[in-house]
């Protein structure tokens, strides 16, 4: 029987095994990444690009917040060099960023604010991206199997009540 783990908006998951990782994403994003050879693979989940400016970046060697993508994606990347892999070998895949409540940023609305930087920062890095579903109307459910690499995505549509109806269940 595998392990069922949930993360929540802000955590990061790195492990191997016969792990399931679900995840509740609205406007955020969650990057995927699965070694096949290993089958070791991690997932962040992030609420915004980047820090505010007014919040002072982190002191050297402090903990990265992985509520904010930039650290998030570093601390994934913190692990593939843990372990010893290149992310060359894993198979990368992005998933969230939608539009959800009617919520929007000042200029571009959050969830599409959040893809633009997965996807660009991905690319700075040279990391092929295998496989997406950003954008759009909603929220998604996400589940990754880490030792098969599968990610499952169930699409909803859902007023305020309804998703928090949806996060509470989904708390472990």
């Amino acid at each position: 029987m595998s392990q069922r783990i949930f993360v929540n908006l802000g955590e990061v998951y790195f492990g191997q095994g016969e792990v399931q990782v679900e995840t509740l994403l609205g406007s955020c994003v969650a990057i995927t990444l699965w070694h096949p050879t290993l089958r070791l693979g991690g997932l962040c989940h992030f609420v915004l690009p980047v820090r505010p400016h007014r919040q002072p970046p982190p002191a050297p060697h402090a903990e990265l917040d992985g509520r904010y993508g930039e650290d998030a994606l570093l601390r994934l990347l913190q692990e593939v060099r843990e372990h010893d892999t290149q992310v060359s070998d894993y198979v990368v895949k992005v998933f969230g960023g939608g539009r959800i409540l009617g919520l929007a940023g000042s200029r571009t609305p959050i969830g599409q604010a959040n893809v633009d930087f997965a996807l660009t920062m991905l690319r700075r890095q040279q990391i092929q991206i295998m496989a997406k579903d950003v954008a759009g109307e909603g929220y998604r459910y996400l589940r990754f199997d880490v030792h098969s690499g599968d990610v499952w995505v169930r699409h909803g549509h859902a007023g305020r009540q309804e998703l928090e109806k949806l996060t509470a269940r989904a708390q472990p």
